[in-house]
Formats: structure tokens, C-alpha cells, sequence
């Protein structure tokens, strides 16, 4: 790599806002990749800011930047005269680690954005032949295989200007709630339209490619976030998370029924009929317990739990004919073998060989009603390269299934007020402890999750916890969980890739969070309560010693401030994790990811603290269903992707009769 220099970026970027971009890209990469990186970065940065869907989000960024490319602005932010981007890289690395560990949140939030922008646009960006400077220096290979175009088999309807179309029911989402929905639907003979946001892609499309791959594939292009800065992880394309999701196929846990059936009166919950709905749903899918081989990066997990004599088992997964070789570790950014059973190859599949109707690149704006029932929705078409146009939808039913941030917003959107709508948000966050070995572990290949364990699950007799998994490591996975405490112990974590292994920290979260609709988007309210962080610190503790009975030779959290614990050092475990407490678990101290999000429209039976039903319909509007993880009246605890089949499966019969 590049030997790192002290002097301002040479750069031929635009004025203002670029060149700030390109100053704060050239102090976090320092260095690595080339000598146009940060001015290759920051165009990237620019198109990634200009697609942060809310207004207002996008606007306050923006004007922070624009200030810290003037002198006033630069003085107000820092105390300092001179423009930012005028400043040397050894001055700028002072302000964002001062900022790093600052007692202002906003100062953390700042810095924890910029670092995410800058890191994810150098590391996921590739040159115009596919690779990127730093891959080599990295030992990363970057995309192993090639997608091969194959012929799509679900055909989306071709519209080109404001449409309108009538139909028995019209689904909002494809993921695992609304798949299963339209095809239950279609089967009974029904006619459904189903409305995507997002894009329609296949194994032909599946590039391996970063960046290019969350932008398609993922909500908000990967950059979703809590107001706090939890990064959210959701898929956002035909077939939704089911796409991108790591094929984890766990079955509603017995406890959790019962604390439904009890605790909400949500009695079909320990009916013979909701295990018959998951035994269905785990057969469409083909899960399995046959496709958990065990890669090198799991395989020191696995070998640190069972020498701590704590639980481990095998993971169920949903797919067919897994190769569970090294492109296995790519699947979150679309399988290209085909191999993993979403809902583009069974239930969006099923319903459109039933006739149902697909748009794709639809956004559902809001509900239609008529005397106290839904009657269709308008949405927005926005197809690439073609000017905006409307489609509305008449129906007899509507189905949302938008997911527990979607679904919210647009039934706020439709004008429904309760106080359940919205409020009782579950994210299951987790955080990864990372560790590095002496021999080469290639994290980025293998078995998506091919093992898992429950030790800490129940760590107050109410069934919450950590589940502790693992997950493949790509470089851009790294620009969220890997602390910067500037460019040379940065490019140090970064060479040490290929040793690294990763153990995820999932939390069952008691109290939740919010989502609120404002300007037409949805804003994501959750701050980790003192109860949960006390067993995310449980969590974090089990992890390391994990990878130290593994025999890792430096272990180190997501926090900001680099807190690093090696094997043997004065103090042990108890000495890392009193100083993991003294750097902090709150916004910007701790980096936090939620790959599920739940509860935001509660089932339940007392229209007060709930929004749907038992039946899946909405109390305050008669016709309005929502079938997705934000019907969940609590965490789940464990991945949601059967749970939610199953309740839609349930579901799709009331469906049926109102439609």
C-alpha cells in the first residue's frame, strides 16, 4: 500500500460538498488503494447521500458537509477557521477520533455516518474491470464466480404511463409475508396483484459485487439506519429478504407460542393448525438439516463453544443442492447457483403460474378506503431510466407486507392513528465480536450459518438473551463493525482479514423501539434499554471467551474506541470487559446492525395496545391485513423468516373470505 502522506488531497473535485467528501474519503482511507481513491469514493458518497430517501435526513447531511467546505461552518463544527478540507490528513484524523469518542452524541452520529460512507464507498466500489485497488493488499479476491444470465421465470407487468388496474386482492411486498399470501390467495382461485419497491433480479444478476449488490438488492441500498445509527439490514427486491437472507430457518420456538397464546390471548397460536401451517411452509422451502457443512471461519466457533462445554448445533437451512463451497459465502448478495429456496422460486413462483400480476419498482404511497374499508391503494411506479407515473389498484382486500418499517409508515401514511401503530418495534440487535487467528480462515467463503448456539438465550427465565451465530466477512461488512482509530491500525485490521472469524451477538430485545412516518418516509426511533444492554454485555462476554478457548490470538468489540482484549494479558476477560463498559453501549459508541425487524403492528385482541387482529385484519379498517414480521407481538428470538410464512399462511384463509 501507499505510504501515507500529511498533506491535503490533490484532488480535481467538484468545489464545496466534493471536495469535503473527498477530504473526509482521504482520511479514512489514508492510503490505501490508489491515488485517485478518494476522489473515486467520494463521487460514490455523493450518489449514496442523494439516495437517502428521507428529505430531511438527506437535506441535514448535506448542509453539514456544505458547512465544513466553508470557514464559518468549518469554525461553528470545529473551532477552526479553515475549511476542512483544507486542514492536512493528520489534523482531520484528530477531529474525527475526537469526535469518535465524544460525550455529544451528535459529534459520535457524525462520525459514525461519515465513516460508513467513506469506508463502504472505497471498500464495495469496484473499477471499471471489476476490482478494487485494495482486494490484493487485503488478500480479498474479490467476485470467484461469474453470473451466468439465465431467463427470469416470473414476468413482471409492462406499464408505461398512469394505469389503473382491479383485482380481488393486492398484495404491498413479495418477501416471506406476501409470497406466501399470493400464492395461497392465487390457489383459492382469487386474482392478486402483487406490488414490489424494489427491483426483479436472479442468479443472472448476482454479480458478487458489493456495493453494486446492496444498492439493488437491499433497503435504502444497504444505508437504512435507526435515528441513532443501528444500521438496518432488510431486503428490498422481488422476493425480498428471502434473497438476501442467510437461508436460517428456525421454527417458532414452543416457548414463544405459548407466551403469545398467554400472554396476548393469541390462542391459534398452540393450535394444531399453526403447526400444520409450519410444517407446510418448511417443506416449500426444502429445509434441512443436510447443508451445514462447516467452513474454517465457523469451524474455530464451533471449536471454542465445545471446549467451553456449551451448546452448539447445526443449523436448519432452507436450500437445495447448497454447493456450501466458497461462493456459498457470497449468497447474501443473491445465491448464484440457484441453491437457496426464496420466494422467488416457490411461493412468487407458485402464485405466478396461478395468474397473479406482478409490479415491480412500486412504491405504495397510501391505502384507498371507502366508508371505513380498503378498497385498493395508490402507489408510484419508478422505473429506470423512464419518468414517474401512478398506478392505482382497486381491491376487495388489501394485503400489507411492506415489513415492521414499511408496513408502519404506510398505514400512518393512510391515515390510521392508534397508539400500537408504530410503536412496539423489535429489532433483534446484534453486534459482532471479532477475533484474529494465526492461520488463514478466507472468512469471506463457505456456509453461510452452518451452526448456531442457545447457551445465553434464556438469561432471566423470560427467554431473553443472545443467540450467538456467524456470518461470512466481506470487506464492506467490515466498514460497519470494525473500529477506525485512524488509517494505520485501520489498514493493519484490514491485511488481517484472511484470519479473521466474526461471532454474532443477536439479541431477544425486551423493550423496543418506534417507527414513524414524516415527509412521506419512515423514521426509525430504538435505543437499547438498560435491561437489554445488560444481556448485549452478556453477550459480548461470551463471544470473547468463545474465540479465546478457540485460541485467538486478538479479540476486539464494534466500538468506536478500539477495546482489544489478547489471550493472557494482565487481568483477563474481567480487565476487557470493565474497560468494553467503560467505552460505552449507547449511539455511536457501540456499532449495532438489525437484520430483523418485528412488532411495529402488533396482533393482538384489545384494539388499544394492538393494530391487527387474530386474524390478521386491521381493527380500525375493515379489509386491510398485514401479514409480515411487524404483526409479531413480541421478538421472536430466533430468525423470523417461518414464523412470518406460517401467520401469513394462517392468515391468507380470512383473506380469502373478505375478498
Amino acid at each position: 500500500m501507499a505510504t501515507a502522506v500529511s498533506a491535503p488531497p490533490t484532488t480535481t473535485a467538484p468545489p464545496g460538498g466534493g471536495r469535503v467528501l473527498t477530504a473526509l474519503a482521504d482520511t479514512f482511507i489514508g492510503g490505501m488503494g490508489h491515488a485517485g481513491s478518494p476522489i473515486t469514493a467520494a463521487g460514490e458518497m455523493q450518489r449514496m447521500i442523494a439516495s437517502i430517501p428521507s428529505a430531511a435526513d438527506r437535506r441535514l447531511l448535506q448542509g453539514l458537509i456544505r458547512l465544513l467546505g466553508t470557514r464559518i461552518g468549518t469554525f461553528l463544527l470545529t473551532g477552526r477557521l479553515e475549511p476542512f478540507h483544507r486542514w492536512d490528513r493528520a489534523r482531520r484524523t484528530r477531529l474525527l477520533l475526537a469526535w469518535s469518542t465524544s460525550r455529544l452524541v451528535f459529534r459520535r452520529q457524525l462520525f459514525q455516518a461519515f465513516k460508513r460512507l467513506s469506508l463502504l464507498a472505497f471498500l464495495g466500489t469496484p473499477d471499471e474491470d471489476g476490482t478494487n485497488p485494495v482486494w490484493p493488499d487485503i488478500g480479498y479476491p474479490g467476485p470467484i464466480s461469474r453470473a451466468i444470465p439465465q431467463p427470469k421465470t416470473i414476468r413482471p407487468l409492462e406499464l408505461d404511463g398512469d394505469t389503473e388496474l382491479s383485482c380481488d386482492a393486492v398484495v404491498v411486498g413479495s418477501g416471506a409475508g406476501g409470497a406466501v399470501v399470493a400464492a395461497e390467495l392465487a390457489e383459492a382461485g382469487k386474482d392478486v396483484i402483487v406490488l414490489e419497491l424494489g427491483g426483479y433480479y436472479n442468479e443472472g444478476d448476482f454479480n458478487q459485487l458489493e456495493l453494486p449488490m446492496l444498492q439493488k438488492l437491499y433497503l435504502d441500498g444497504g444505508a437504512s439506519a435507526t435515528a441513532e445509527g443501528m444500521a438496518l439490514v432488510a431486503g428490498s427486491c422481488l422476493g425480498g429478504g428471502t434473497v438476501v437472507n442467510y437461508t436460517t430457518s428456525f421454527r417458532t420456538p414452543d416457548w414463544l407460542r405459548g407466551e403469545w397464546a398467554r400472554r396476548y390471548g393469541l390462542r391459534s397460536f398452540q393450535s394444531d393448525s399453526f403447526t400444520a401451517a409450519l410444517d407446510a411452509v418448511s417443506e416449500r422451502l426444502g429445509v434441512n438439516l443436510d447443508h451445514s457443512r462447516v467452513s474454517a471461519r465457523e469451524r474455530v466457533v464451533e471449536d471454542g463453544l465445545r471446549r467451553l462445554g456449551w451448546h452448539v448445533d447445526s443449523m436448519p437451512r432452507n436450500v437445495k443442492g447448497c454447493t456450501q463451497d466458497a461462493r456459498c459465502g457470497y449468497c447474501g448478495y443473491g445465491c448464484q447457483i440457484g441453491a437457496k429456496q426464496s420466494t422467488l422460486k416457490t411461493y412468487l413462483l407458485d402464485a405466478y403460474q396461478r395468474r397473479a400480476r406482478f409490479v415491480v419498482n412500486c412504491s405504495v404511497d397510501r391505502v384507498l378506503t371507502d366508508q371505513g374499508r380498503a378498497i385498493g391503494v395508490s402507489a408510484t411506479v419508478r422505473q429506470p431510466g423512464r419518468p414517474a407515473f401512478r398506478l392505482r389498484v382497486r381491491s376487495r382486500a388489501v394485503v400489507a407486507a411492506a415489513g415492521s418499517i414499511g408496513t408502519p409508515a404506510l398505514l400512518q401514511r393512510s391515515g390510521l392513528r392508534s397508539p400500537a401503530l408504530g410503536s412496539n418495534l423489535h429489532l433483534h440487535p446484534g453486534t459482532g465480536v471479532s477475533a484474529i487467528f494465526d492461520e488463514p480462515l478466507r472468512p469471506w467463503e463457505g456456509t453461510m450459518q452452518a451452526i448456531y448456539s442457545d447457551q445465553f438465550t434464556d438469561l432471566d427465565g423470560a427467554h431473553f438473551g443472545a443467540k450467538m451465530e456467524s456470518a461470512p466477512l466481506h470487506p464492506a461488512i467490515l466498514a460497519l463493525v470494525t473500529p477506525w482509530r485512524g488509517a494505520a491500525p485501520y489498514n493493519r485490521l484490514m491485511r488481517a482479514l484472511p484470519n479473521m472469524s466474526l461471532v454474532g451477538v443477536l439479541l431477544r430485545d425486551r423493550d423496543g423501539g418506534g417507527v414513524q412516518a414524516r415527509d412521506g418516509t419512515a423514521r426509525v426511533r430504538y435505543r437499547l434499554s438498560d435491561y437489554d444492554q445488560r444481556h448485549m454485555r452478556k453477550g459480548i462476554e461470551a463471544a470473547a471467551r468463545i474465540m479465546e478457548a478457540a485460541g485467538a490470538q486478538e479479540i476486539f468489540t464494534s466500538q468506536s474506541a478500539y477495546v482489544s482484549y489478547r489471550p493472557g494479558q494482565r487481568g483477563g476477560i474481567e480487565a476487557f470487559m470493565d474497560e468494553v463498559d467503560r467505552r460505552g453501549y449507547g449511539p455511536g459508541q457501540m456499532a449495532y446492525v438489525s437484520f430483523h425487524q418485528m412488532g411495529s403492528c402488533r396482533m393482538g385482541l384489545d384494539p388499544a395496545t394492538s393494530v391487527i387482529g387474530e386474524d390478521g385484519e386491521c381493527h380500525q379498517l375493515k379489509g386491510l391485513f398485514v401479514t409480515d414480521a411487524s404483526a409479531f407481538p413480541s421478538a421472536s428470538g430466533v430468525n423470523p423468516m417461518l414464523t412470518i410464512m406460517a401467520m401469513a399462511q394462517q392468515a391468507s384463509r380470512h383473506v380469502a373470505a373478505n375478498c
